[in-house]
């Protein structure tokens, strides 16, 4: 009998040590994946930021080619397009979709890059539009910004799926308590991770 109380008493000893195990693997999951998330939260307000920012450029334009009375389809379609954007980007940030956002953000890239050269070409007055230029300055900014916010998000992915691969404690505790495996990384395709080219415009002035 005394044996069978030792042999109880072992494996309860065993149990407590393996649910601290997991419950201490769990706690590390918890910290990085929360820490995942503020960075997402950084990420979203920059990418926002530039949503924001480009529907207002191209609103500047408008407002500047209303007053050399020219015709305005080409802005008015560059426009729809950019809301349209936006309202997808909107979905990939509520998602924390990386991929999704790299996709939209090159395409907006692309869209903005032909825009600003084009109208530059066709209205070099508007250099001197005071909100223009202020615009292409505060969307220099945001491309900086997003730049670094995509780096701190990536160091807190790869701390997190680093602690969730390696560690056997954060291994049983994300399979017990449904952590995800990974998390996805940012990792844009060539054009969507260049930025418009603003610098240049501004250099030009």
């Amino acid at each position: 009998m005394k044996i069978v109380g030792i042999v109880v008493g072992v494996l309860l000893l065993v149990v407590l040590i393996i649910a601290g195990v997991i419950w201490s693997g769990r706690g590390g999951l918890i910290e990085r994946s929360q820490a995942v998330d503020e960075k997402w939260s950084q990420v979203q307000n920059v990418y926002q930021r530039r949503f924001d920012l480009v529907p207002n450029l191209v609103a500047s334009v408008d407002n500047f080619m209303e007053r050399q009375q020219k015709t305005l389809t080409d802005v008015i379609a560059m426009r729809q397009r950019v809301l349209d954007l936006k309202s997808s980007a909107q979905s990939a940030l509520s998602q924390q979709n990386p991929a999704m956002l790299d996709s939209l953000s090159g395409l907006l890239s692309k869209q903005l890059n032909s825009f600003i050269n084009v109208v530059v070409e066709r209205y070099p007055d508007i250099k001197g539009e005071q909100m223009y230029s202020d615009l292409l300055t505060q969307l220099e900014g945001t491309e900086n910004r997003i730049a670094q916010e995509r780096r701190t998000f990536n160091e807190a992915v790869r701390s997190y799926n680093t602690y969730r691969q390696k560690g056997i404690s954060a291994l049983i505790a994300g399979s017990i308590f449904g952590f995800p495996y990974e998390k996805q990384f940012f990792a844009a395709a060539t054009e969507a991770q260049q930025a418009p080219s603003v610098k240049q415009l501004l250099e030009k002035k």
